[in-house]
């Protein structure tokens, strides 16, 4: 299992995405909208990828669950990082082993179209607390070569009782202890290639992601509806 993807929801589509193609110098994808209501635009990476999403009609969003969810998120939190998704090879074992007290919805399946006229077939299994809890994807259909050399590196979440949030976590997307990793206020789950970082702080929710390229990382957050990056040497 990696972090394959993260959602920015954001009130300024096109300003967001010039922020990020200035910081990556690559560029994104044509929009879409496979969510009624809601426009977004993806920048590929090395088997992984950024969507940045925008409401584009209200009154459509409000339709679904997921929409409900976003325009909630932007009403509330002003834009910032909205989701995170994990993949996995076997969706149907992961969600056999899950407790009954854990609550999800799936799995979902669906497709994305690309731009030379293929679609990406894929299902989704749904946690509910879009900020807090990654989804889990299963890929059906093979993925585009990409040749940048970027991939999502980790992503932060900061949650209110750490030592719940890592039983929870643990259990839900079946991470051993030997794969966990506790400093201070904070604990690395670590993944295929990639991680996440439990952080015991307010407010809730995803508060960064890390991009590693050749030679640095590069972090991204949200502030005041705008993207602040930092770039960090490799440890």
């Amino acid at each position: 299992m990696f972090l394959d993807h993260v959602t920015f929801a954001v009130h300024d589509l096109d300003e967001i995405v010039l922020q990020i193609e200035g910081a990556l110098g690559s560029e994104f994808e044509v929009p879409t909208r496979t969510i009624p209501g809601i426009t977004g635009r993806v920048i590929a990476l090395n088997g992984t990828f950024l969507e940045v999403m925008a409401v584009s009609d209200p009154e459509q969003a409000g339709l679904s669950p997921f929409g409900k969810k976003f325009v909630q998120y932007l009403d509330e939190r002003g834009s910032g990082i909205f989701s995170a998704t994990l993949c996995t090879r076997d969706l149907a074992g992961l969600q056999e082993n899950l407790p009954e007290t854990v609550k999800n919805c799936g799995p979902i399946s669906t497709w994305v179209p690309q731009p030379d006229g293929s679609k990406i077939q894929f299902s989704s299994l749904f946690f509910g607390q879009y900020h807090l809890m990654p989804w889990v994807i299963e890929y059906h259909s093979e993925l585009p070569d990409v040749a940048i050399d970027m991939r999502l590196r980790s992503a932060t979440i900061q949650v209110s009782d750490l030592t719940a949030a890592v039983g929870r976590y643990r259990t839900v997307y079946g991470i051993p202890e030997s794969r966990v990793q506790r400093t201070g206020g904070a604990a690395r789950l670590e993944l295929e290639n990639s991680f996440l970082e439990l952080k015991e702080a307010d407010p809730e929710g995803l508060s960064t992601v890390e991009i590693e390229a050749p030679g640095r990382i590069i972090r991204l957050a949200f502030d005041n509806n705008s993207v602040e990056f930092a770039e960090l040497s490799i440890p």
